[in-house]
């Protein structure tokens, strides 16, 4: 089950052992109180930015030398992170079944809504990144 702030995903553990089972190709399911902070309507974007900019590097754990560890083993961020949103958001990753009943075209949509919105909130607020801008 994930608690209704979604928590579990700043926790370097909890993190590392999601990207490390998908990697090996174990199935993974998960328990959400609601999926209504993650619809493409929802007013309040704040859950799905969360999710969506999660980054291994701020993950936290109660041992300072856990997080070190953990960190040590990672050979890239950024590849770790994009696997760790695959995880999250892929085809077959956690959150999938909050997209069940969309067609494929009615899913796309509704992912292209979110990340329009996010990147307003993101340019509003004078975020600057590779994943706000055009390319």
């Amino acid at each position: 089950a994930i608690d209704r702030s979604f928590q579990v995903f700043s926790r370097i553990w909890c993190v590392a052992e999601l990207v490390q089972a998908h990697t090996c190709g174990i199935t993974q399911r998960v328990q959400l109180c609601s999926c209504e902070g993650l619809r493409d309507d929802a007013e309040d974007l704040g859950l799905y930015i969360q999710l969506a900019t999660l980054t291994v590097a701020d993950a936290e754990a109660t041992r300072p030398e856990d997080r070190a560890e953990i960190l040590s083993k990672i050979t890239s961020i950024s590849e770790f992170d994009a696997q760790l949103q695959a995880v999250i958001f892929g085809e077959h990753g956690l959150m999938e079944r909050c997209f069940v009943g969309f067609g494929i075209f009615e899913a796309a949509a509704s992912v292209a809504r979110r990340m329009k919105a996010v990147s307003q909130q993101a340019h509003r607020l004078g975020c600057r990144s590779a994943l706000w801008e055009k390319g």
